[in-house]
């Protein structure tokens, strides 16, 4: 069909008129500038800084020495702190009217788990609200976690002596997870006169890759001294010794002896009163009768030997190998044994001395740890027939 004369008119003139309007646009350095920017070889965007990341590293018996300073030099490390920890000894207390609290006598003292911190460098690891409280702790004062509060009766203004007669006002109480569930943090400038002196664990801030930095770590390490390393998400106490359950909520669940820290040896003697009220004769599957346990794990040991009876497992316990449950003693450069408290066993020991590879069966660990029980099988200082309350058990 023809298109009528101005149609075809009209076309050639706007064909005419569209070149005339390309050739003036590819002329304009305008558009030559937008088509450089546009056809200029796109960079990929830069990636993204690793955000800072927080790790706990602790070696068993304290740090060496020049440790904390390699570590606080590495690249990796954005800053660091080294925390001390002892147990130190309770003789008396009072609160902030004066009035007494605790009273101990016959030359006995309440064991205390004590850490000392740099407030300046172990703030930044935590929020504010705690941060807060550590940069305001002065010497000559304690904070004390909110565990070893109800354990004290005590809070701000309390006064606490200890057997070396030294005392400290307690100027605060902060959550468990900020001091590791330690029982009184003090500072650095009041260490000395409390008795805390071994290094015990590091905090790091650091960005990058974990497993070179431990890497490196290890590399400072001397001979036979190994490292434990932890995140925040893998402990929720950081601190020394983290496979166990600390100390302060060991009492707040099994209850608070006084004792005679021991002069020579490792073993002692508890107050008389506790040991009446919460340590009994046992009578457990498999092993028959094994002396005196704290009475609220008894059934707990009951259940866990009972599984294994009835899975026809028995015979992976030797009755022979069983080293006691309750047992007084400190365990040298570690403070108190949860055998002090009745709360831990021993199987199968013939077979699985302290500090060597595990011949136990894992069968047995399966079950142990299903009654919550810990092993010492993965421990720096292997243990591997000691079992050790943590939990209460899984069902």
């Amino acid at each position: 069909m023809r298109k009528p004369v101005w149609v075809v008119l009209a076309l050639a003139v706007g064909i005419v008129a569209g070149a005339a309007g390309m050739a003036a646009i590819q002329d304009s350095p305008e558009l030559e500038a937008s088509l450089a920017v546009t056809e200029a070889p796109v960079e990929a965007a830069p990636a993204p800084e690793p955000r800072e990341r927080v790790l706990l590293a602790w070696t068993s018996g304290g740090l060496p020495p020049e440790l904390p300073a390699q570590v606080d030099a590495l690249g990796a490390v954005r800053r660091s702190t080294v925390v001390d920890g002892d147990t130190v000894n309770l003789v008396g207390s009072a609160g902030a009217d004066g009035q007494p609290i605790d009273t101990v006598t016959d030359a006995r003292s309440i064991p205390l788990d004590a850490l000392a911190i740099d407030p300046a460098t172990y703030a930044p690891f935590f929020d504010k609200a705690a941060q807060a409280e550590f940069r305001a702790l002065q010497p000559g004062e304690v904070l004390l976690g909110a565990t070893s509060s109800l354990l004290r009766r005590s809070g701000p203004g309390a006064v606490l002596q200890l057997d070396n007669g030294a005392s400290v006002t307690v100027a605060g109480v902060v959550d468990d997870e900020v001091v590791g569930a330690a029982e009184l943090v003090v500072d650095r400038a009041t260490a000395a006169g409390v008795g805390i002196a071994t290094p015990r664990f590091l905090l790091i801030s650091y960005r990058g890759d974990r497993v070179t930095l431990e890497r490196e770590i290890n590399a400072l390490l001397p001979p036979k001294v190994g490292a434990r390393y932890r995140s925040p998400d893998e402990t929720p106490y950081l601190r020394h010794g983290d496979a166990v359950l600390p100390q302060a909520l060991i009492k707040a669940r099994f209850g608070e002896f006084a004792y005679q820290p021991p002069t020579a040896g490792r073993f002692f003697e508890v107050d008389p009163a506790w040991r009446a009220e919460h340590i009994v004769q046992a009578k457990v599957p498999i092993l028959g009768k094994i002396g005196e346990c704290h009475r609220a794990i008894v059934p707990t040991i009951e259940g866990a030997l009972r599984e294994l009876e009835q899975r026809n497992l028995a015979f992976l316990i030797d009755r022979n190998g069983f080293r006691g449950c309750f047992q007084p003693s400190v365990i040298e450069g570690a403070g108190i044994s949860r055998h002090s408290w009745g709360v831990a066993i021993d199987l199968n020991f013939t077979k699985n001395p302290t500090g060597v590879a595990s011949a136990v069966d894992p069968r047995v660990v399966e079950v142990m740890d299903r009654w919550g029980f810990t092993s010492g099988a993965e421990w720096l200082v292997r243990d591997a027939g000691h079992f050790e309350y943590l939990r209460p058990p899984r069902h």
